[in-house]
């Protein structure tokens, strides 16, 4: 319940920061019209070349061998958004770092920003793309031992990237020394291993809940006002999601300012910042 409770303030929060800087919600709009376009693209170019004549099989062997020779393709999905989504992120990253300590640093100046580190963005997407898909690979491969393990793994990979985009927005490096330095961060904050920490991705669930009521209200009227009140439920979801990206890259940049720094940004609270992350009690 403290975490949950700690999460709802950071992003509330961080909401407030957002409040004073609506124009930042336009880097999560950018980034998902490029991701769409990406994904139909490529995906749709895998399914022409490697689909075979006919219906969609539905025989399991069939899908299987679909499923491999489509494995390039996926990786190609991988790799390019992960590169569209870090390269928004970046570019958001380093306007809010500069907004939070007073600067006035516009969208041409973030988008310039990570143009400059394109090609450190392009080696990072590349590794974070294989070990995203390595991971995957594996969960569909091992017992349920091996999942366990699996999403182990995933969670320290987590832990230990989670500064990079920040270091890519301050710095020109190399993705192996933007790992090591973001784990290093890291490990001088909050110690070697931590037991939870904030969640977003729960409160953002929750949020989107009140939105199931408006096609459910609609259909006691009639099937136009359901239809009606589903448009408005896609949109409540749509912008739901543009500001809660906004918000989480506000987050970041202000607890990468107090991990490296120990300085709370305006709007942030001491107490959450440091317990953003829970070290493990011995």
């Amino acid at each position: 319940m403290d975490t949950l409770s700690r999460s709802w303030d950071l992003l509330g929060q961080s909401f407030a920061v957002l409040k004073s800087d609506k124009e930042l919600m336009w880097l999560p709009v950018l980034s998902a019209m490029f991701c769409l376009a990406a994904t139909a693209i490529i995906l749709g170019i895998g399914l022409i070349v490697v689909m075979p004549p006919g219906p969609f099989p539905h025989d399991a062997a069939q899908q299987k061998l679909l499923g491999k020779a489509m494995a390039p393709f996926i990786f190609l999905f991988y790799f390019v958004i992960y590169s569209l989504g870090i390269y928004f992120n970046v570019a958001l990253v380093s306007i809010a770092s500069n907004r939070l300590v007073g600067g006035h640093a516009t969208l041409n100046d973030g988008l310039q920003t990570a143009w400059k580190r394109k090609w450190s963005i392009l080696q990072w997407a590349l590794l974070a793309a294989t070990v995203g898909m390595l991971l995957q690979t594996l969960e569909r491969c091992l017992s349920v031992l091996g999942r366990v393990l699996t999403r182990i793994t995933g969670f320290v990979w987590v832990l230990a990237s989670f500064f990079v985009v920040p270091l890519l927005a301050a710095e020109d490096m190399g993705p192996l020394e933007a790992l090591y330095k973001s784990q290093q961060i890291f490990r001088r904050t909050w110690g070697e291993e931590v037991a939870g920490g904030f969640s977003f991705g729960l409160i953002f669930l929750l949020l989107t809940l009140p939105g199931l009521l408006l096609p459910v209200m609609g259909a006691r009227l009639g099937q136009t006002e359901m239809l009606a009140g589903a448009g408005v439920m896609v949109i409540y979801w749509l912008l739901l999601g543009v500001a809660n990206s906004a918000a989480q890259g506000i987050f970041v940049a202000a607890l990468y300012r107090y991990a490296t720094k120990q300085e709370v940004s305006a709007g942030y609270d001491l107490d959450d910042l440091s317990g953003a992350w829970q070290p493990k009690v011995r």
